[in-house]
């Protein structure tokens, strides 16, 4: 009886299937580049890479290139994990076929290139933003990959509490005063811009936006966008001018880059009475009023404009497979919270001890693949400015007498909203401490 034939999985076959859209500046290029990367022996190496990338949930694949080999990190919910290393055959032919798809230069090693490419993945259409630039080992590539439709749609959905989105939308819809967002770094600030920006009454009043031809700002609906050239050596204040001819009500300026735009702006809002919102990373509300602060050469004129501060940062939810633990009274005490209030608190699901006897290993979630966590929320510390916060802006600018004010001022630290996630057993003890030390 003749033995039968093994079959071999070719990479692509271990995951669901993927499909692109190459990039390009015609339909004709377009095509040529989706040509030339499936004839690429290569091309099954990249639909795997992608596919493994978006059934892991990632939201981000990192490739560090080095002279023998290839590291692959996918990031999850925000958390770098290490997945197996690529040979380097293999993964240059990986590399350029993406180059193409994005129709960058694929010899092109040293020089910083980004482009993008469209993907189907399960019925749903993602946008692979791709940046890849020389450095002393070899190559970094960084490969994000955005669901064409947000999985948010608004605060509301990011998880802001209902009274703090009140608070919100009545200070950013008084039509006047300088908003400030902030966020640390990787920590959300480019998703609460957006649907901060959605909450604002944008149907009734003319906003508009003052931002780089360099960037990939998602649109807006209802703000009308004026573009610099950063690469020609524009910045803001040069158009600003002609953009407030048109007597907008409202600025939206997605980065402040210098005390002349700074200076124009406290004009638009303080003068004219108008209404300003801008962007800035840092760890709280305190360290971003101070830093926009940076900016301005009269102190006295930025503490009279400014009226909201947000900051925000979003934080992993336990998977539904998380495990009730009981609740260290000391642990309630250090957190503020009274005795008998909090009986158990969450942790992620944690393996039983290893039974010898045991032919198979505890099964492993199926929703989250073991991790403990799926999917993520936001947490928000909200400023509404106060005369006693503007007196300490232009007396006493200093981060910890800040922070002072706006704790007498009612002002709800990171650590405090983080708590009632905590309570109710959305996240874990671990993961808040996590997210309050990264900022």
């Amino acid at each position: 009886m003749a033995k039968k034939q093994e079959v071999v999985k070719l990479p692509h076959e271990y995951f669901p299937p993927i499909s692109f859209q190459a990039a390009g500046p015609d339909n004709q290029t377009q095509q040529s580049n989706m040509i030339q990367a499936r004839q690429n022996p290569a091309f099954t190496f990249a639909m795997a890479l992608i596919a493994e990338g978006l059934c892991k949930r990632a939201d981000q694949i990192v490739l560090d290139y080095t002279q023998s080999a290839v590291a692959v990190q996918f990031a999850v919910d925000g958390l770098p994990q290490n997945a197996p290393p690529r040979d380097r055959q293999s993964g240059d032919g990986m590399l350029v076929c993406l180059k193409v798809l994005a129709n960058l230069k694929p010899g092109e090693r040293r020089a910083r290139q980004e482009g993008k490419i469209t993907a189907d993945f399960r019925g749903q259409k993602f946008i692979l933003l791709l940046f890849s630039q020389g450095v002393k080992t070899g190559e970094r590539v960084s490969i994000k990959l955005q669901p064409k439709k947000n999985p948010f749609g608004s605060l509301e959905d990011l998880g802001m509490r209902d009274k703090m989105r009140e608070q919100y939308k009545e200070t950013v819809n008084s039509g006047k005063g300088l908003t400030i967002l902030s966020a640390p770094p990787g920590l959300g600030l480019s998703t609460t811009w957006k649907f901060a920006m959605e909450a604002a009454d944008r149907f009734v009043r003319d906003f508009v936006s003052v931002e780089p031809k360099e960037g990939n700002e998602e649109e807006i609906i209802n703000v009308n966008p004026y573009r610099y050239s950063v690469a020609a050596g524009e910045s803001p204040d040069k158009i600003l001018p002609t953009v407030l001819l048109k007597q907008p009500d409202a600025i939206v300026l997605p980065e402040i880059v210098n005390k002349e735009t700074m200076r124009i702006i406290l004009r638009h809002v303080v003068e004219d009475e108008k209404l300003a919102i801008t962007r800035i990373q840092a760890r709280d509300c305190c360290e971003a009023l101070l830093r926009v602060r940076q900016f301005c050469e009269d102190p006295a004129a930025f503490a009279q404009a400014v009226t909201l501060v947000l900051n925000q940062r979003l934080i992993r939810k336990l998977c539904d497979c998380k495990q009730a633990v009981p609740a260290p009274p000391q642990l309630l005490q250090q957190l503020g919270i009274p005795p008998g209030r909090v009986q158990v608190l969450y942790r992620e699901w944690q393996p039983p001890p290893p039974d010898p006897k045991a032919k198979e290993p505890p099964p492993v979630c199926s929703k989250c693949q073991g991790v403990g966590y799926f999917g993520r929320t936001a947490i928000f510390e909200l400023m509404i400015v106060n005369d006693a916060i503007r007196e300490a802006l232009v007396k006493t600018p200093q981060l910890e007498a800040l922070r002072q004010v706006a704790r007498k001022s009612g002002v709800k630290s990171i650590r405090e909203e983080g708590t009632l996630l905590l309570v109710k057993g959305v996240t874990s003890l671990p993961e808040l401490q996590r997210i309050i030390q990264l900022g």
